[in-house]
């Protein structure tokens, strides 16, 4: 084999790189790692000097205390948890203040790399795999989520939770080791808890409401559609000039097909609720979450769109959850205002609970599925009249989801941006 076959060969397995793609596009220069360091980076610096002070000197003082009280528990136990911890507050250091560098150098590298290849090829112009244009949506749409650069890299609320608690632990330890297991039982206790407030991204970004500007709202409906009442609210909303996104289920879009094509015909927008909407996924693997949100992904792809957004059923998240919806180029989106309808078995007084909590920027949520009774069906529609009506009343307005928190919802495959990106 030549060496230039072998070069070019070595180019075309570049081009299928996603990084290097970026970097081509992205034009960035080893210079940008000279600006002013971020509040990030400090942190991660005073992290990675603190990881000093509570190794070997921490490690010491314990022995000394361990002799002067002569209780050699102390320094058995205490020894290699507080240096086992000054190794946690390092890396979490390290990770902090040298991911804003690593990454431009890399691209550097990489742009470096690429121009080399070129420069050794007989042709003098570059590859076609280089020269391509890139497709738009797909950029634009990553620059636009809450997992693209500058969050993506940030640590997570429960990351920042965690090192702290394992700091303050190693700082009683020091001081009265009984209180030393006070932080990490209310850490514990904060990962126990933060799953069920919709409204606290504790393990990812999450959405919970948009821009408060102006007096404005958004409509969401759960766990449709239904064909007792779907075509019914779909009417309702027409009647009303109000936008909403429906977060469906890959199951129910498979076998109500026509519902689906209704609700983008009546121009809403269509979420990710899950395939099989199981109330303990976030208590399941993370491949069978990762299962259950792509195979409702391939369910509306068969209408001709891919939605960017999910929202996990009855709003609980779990640390699985960032990883798969980073993979996916989703973002998690959940609500601010509900009644507690339990999925429409509850609705006596939905509109006036409604009502009473909503306020500007206000993510509604409600569900699309009929109530129990024989005449469920008609007292819900009832309701949701009551709360068009009301919001009307008092003033909101009725905005699409994209609009309201200022990103995509979701993109029609059949767009040439989406073929390009596909």
């Amino acid at each position: 084999m030549s060496g230039k076959s072998i070069v070019q060969g070595l180019m075309a397995r570049l081009a299928t790189s996603r990084f290097v793609r970026d970097a081509l596009m992205k034009e960035e220069d080893p210079a940008t790692i000279a600006s002013k360091p971020t509040p990030r980076i400090w942190m991660g610096l005073g992290l990675i000097g603190l990881s000093y002070i509570i190794g070997w000197p921490a490690v010491g003082l314990l022995a000394w205390i361990s002799y002067h009280l002569k209780e050699p528990l102390i320094v058995v136990a205490g020894g290699p948890v507080t240096y086992g911890l000054s190794h946690v507050v390092f890396w979490i250091g390290l990770y902090c203040a040298g991911t804003p560098y690593i990454r431009p150098l890399l691209q550097w590298a990489a742009r470096r790399l690429v121009k080399r290849l070129e420069a050794s090829s007989s042709e003098g112009n570059p590859p076609k795999v280089f020269a391509t244009s890139f497709p738009k949506e797909k950029s634009g749409r990553m620059r636009s989520s809450p997992f693209a650069a500058g969050i993506r890299g940030a640590p997570s609320p429960a990351m920042i939770a965690g090192a702290t608690a394992f700091l303050l632990a190693g700082l009683l330890l020091l001081i009265r080791p009984a209180l030393a297991m006070i932080p990490l039982a209310l850490f514990v206790l904060a990962c126990m808890v933060a799953p069920f407030l919709p409204g606290f991204g504790f393990f990812l970004p999450v959405i919970s409401r948009g821009k408060k500007e102006g007096r404005s709202v958004a409509l969401t409906f759960d766990d449709g559609p239904d064909p007792k009442i779907s075509p019914r609210l779909l009417e309702l909303l027409r009647c009303h000039g109000a936008p909403a996104t429906f977060f469906v289920t890959g199951a129910k879009a498979e076998r109500y097909p026509e519902l689906i094509r209704g609700i983008l015909s009546h121009g809403h927008t269509i979420g990710n609720h899950s395939y099989h909407h199981d109330p303990l996924l976030m208590l399941r693997s993370r491949a069978t979450l990762r299962n259950e949100i792509a195979l409702a992904q391939d369910a509306l792809a068969a209408y001709g769109i891919r939605p960017l957004t999910f929202r996990p059923p009855v709003g609980i998240t779990n640390p699985k959850l960032s990883g798969v919806l980073k993979e996916l180029g989703m973002d998690c989106v959940n609500f601010s205002c509900r009644a507690l309808d339990f999925g429409n078995r509850r609705i006596g007084g939905l509109a006036e609970i409604i009502l009473e909590k909503v306020r500007p920027g206000d993510i509604i949520l409600l569900h699309d599925v009929v109530p129990r009774g024989g005449d469920g069906a008609e007292r819900w529609i009832a309701e949701i009249e009551r709360i068009l009506s009301g919001l009307t009343n008092k003033e909101y307005e009725i905005l699409p989801l994209s609009d309201l928190i200022d990103r995509s919802v979701m993109v029609h495959l059949h767009d040439s941006d989406e073929r390009a990106a596909e």
